[in-house]
Order: structure tokens, then C-alpha cells, then sequence
């Protein structure tokens, strides 16, 4: 007889993890049923939290007035402005407004997730005689105007055209 203890191969005590030939045990159904919560969970952060986030994006532009930050050169550059004064207002009616630089200027624009037309800007006529200014704004109203897509958080607007580059950055008007 040797001195080495029994085994004990009662099923209900916990059995030693380093041995490879050991079965694995048996998952109970809480297991699969929290990878199903899971499941749906992402399932609807995916399919029914995005869609929301999109239609709401039309909504957030609204809420705060935006000031030009960085603009697109004619070279497709992103270039900061500076204090050009320059901004825009999105209304909930589909209007938008704003200070081009020199003159004020007004269109109507539509919103579908993160998709945005603009029509063209009506501007007031009056010309500014200082160096840049009347270019800055026409260069301006032109990316403005071929903006096809943006994207908005609550402290900034990007505008894009339909290549996806950037051609306007705003921030959140000042208070």
C-alpha cells in the first residue's frame, strides 16, 4: 500500500485546471444568454443608434451660430482664416445666413443624415476696398456652395464637397 491520498471525483468540487485532460466544463444557459444580450445590444447601438445620430445631425447645426475657421485654398488646402468675422446661421426652416466678410448673404439649404445641399448664396452689393477681402469672401461663397456633406458635434461644423474633402471648419459662435 502506498501513502498517497484517494482522489475524490465528485463532479461538484472544483477539479484541477492544469490538467490537460480534464473536460472542459459545461456552459449553463446563463452563458448564451448574456452573448445574446450582447448580440442585440450591439445590434441595435448599430442599426437603430446611428440612424438617430444622422437625423439629429441636421437638427444639431442649428442650434448655435458657427464662425469660419480654416478655409479651403484653390489649391485644396485647408488654410486658417483667422478674425475674418466670417459665419453662418442654419435655421430650422431650411434658411441660412450669415457674414461673408463684407457683405451679408442668405440661401436655403436641406439636410438627409449627413448629406447637405446649399443653393447658391444671395449677397448684398457692397464692395470692400481692403486687400483680400473680396477674394477671401468669394472664395468663400464658392466652397460654401459646393458643400455637399457635413459633419457636427456641438463645438464644430465641417463642410465637404463631394470628393469628401473639408472646405470649411467653423466653430461655435461666442455667446
Amino acid at each position: 500500500m502506498t501513502d498517497e491520498p484517494e482522489i475524490d471525483s465528485d463532479p461538484d468540487l472544483p477539479q484541477d485546471t492544469d490538467n490537460p485532460c480534464q473536460e472542459p466544463q459545461k456552459r449553463g444557459w446563463f452563458f448564451y444568454f448574456a452573448i445574446l444580450l450582447m448580440g442585440i445590444l450591439i445590434f441595435l447601438v448599430v442599426f437603430v443608434n446611428v440612424p438617430a445620430m444622422q437625423s439629429s445631425a441636421g437638427t444639431t447645426i442649428t442650434r448655435t451660430g458657427w464662425q469660419l475657421q480654416s478655409i479651403a485654398n484653390t489649391s485644396g488646402g485647408m488654410e486658417p482664416t483667422g478674425d475674418t468675422g466670417i459665419t453662418v446661421r442654419f435655421t430650422r426652416d431650411g434658411m441660412l445666413s450669415g457674414f461673408a466678410g463684407c457683405n451679408e448673404y442668405r440661401a436655403t439649404y436641406t439636410t438627409h443624415n449627413y448629406a447637405i445641399t446649399i443653393t447658391t448664396p444671395a449677397t448684398s452689393r457692397k464692395y470692400c476696398p481692403e486687400p483680400g477681402v473680396m477674394e477671401r469672401e468669394t472664395l468663400y461663397l464658392e466652397n460654401l456652395n459646393t458643400t455637399t456633406e457635413f459633419r457636427v458635434t456641438d463645438e464644430a461644423l465641417k463642410l465637404y464637397n463631394k470628393t469628401g474633402k473639408p472646405v470649411l471648419a467653423y466653430t461655435t459662435l461666442p455667446s
